[in-house]
């Protein structure tokens, strides 16, 4: 059976459901838009983490090369003529190093 629709029905009809795509156009830019937002805050956390463990990291080092810097001084210090002796060892290879080119 077929019916007949006057074309002012069938104007109505396309104006609804085009107002309709363009809501659902603005709730996917809206969606789109708060997870982009969700993910950049995500990446600024993963970021902040990622600076303080390598602020951590280098502190630690730090720590380390003066902790080991003050035991070479305290062996030193207890005990000078091995190290001078050391020291001119060192010395003399590295002349040698440096005189052969």
């Amino acid at each position: 059976m077929v019916t007949k629709t006057d074309g002012s029905d069938l104007s109505e009809q396309v104006k609804a459901i085009q107002a309709e795509l363009a809501s659902l156009t603005d709730t996917i830019r809206k969606f789109g838009s708060e997870q982009a937002s969700a993910g950049a805050e995500a990446l600024h956390g993963v970021a902040g983490r990622a600076g303080e463990t390598f602020r951590a990291s280098a502190e630690e080092a730090r720590r380390r090369g003066h902790q080991a810097a003050e035991d070479i001084e305290s062996h030193i210090t207890k005990n000078p003529v091995p190290a001078v002796l050391i020291a001119a060892g060192i010395g003399l290879f590295i002349g040698a190093l440096i005189g052969r080119r």
